[in-house]
């Protein structure tokens, strides 16, 4: 992991300027992006963290209240 970050600084201590044109639409289209990945992070750790507590809580969900009368097959 530490080579990964050593290249990494390594890359972009060495690397040349783009003299690229960034338009006004750019930066909305980065924060959306950008707001997309905190709302995707968000829910999986949401959906992990209730897991974990289902886990450590010994109690499972309710059986569905259809099936409960229902005979066994």
């Amino acid at each position: 992991m530490s080579k990964l970050i050593a290249v990494t600084i390594l890359v972009l201590l060495v690397s040349s300027p783009a003299y690229a044109y960034l338009d006004p639409g750019t930066g909305s289209m980065l924060i959306q992006g950008a707001l997309a990945a905190l709302a995707v992070a968000s829910a999986a750790v949401a959906a992990f963290w209730t897991r974990l507590r289902q886990l450590f809580s010994g109690r499972r969900k309710p059986a569905d209240p259809e099936h409960r009368d229902a005979p066994p097959s």
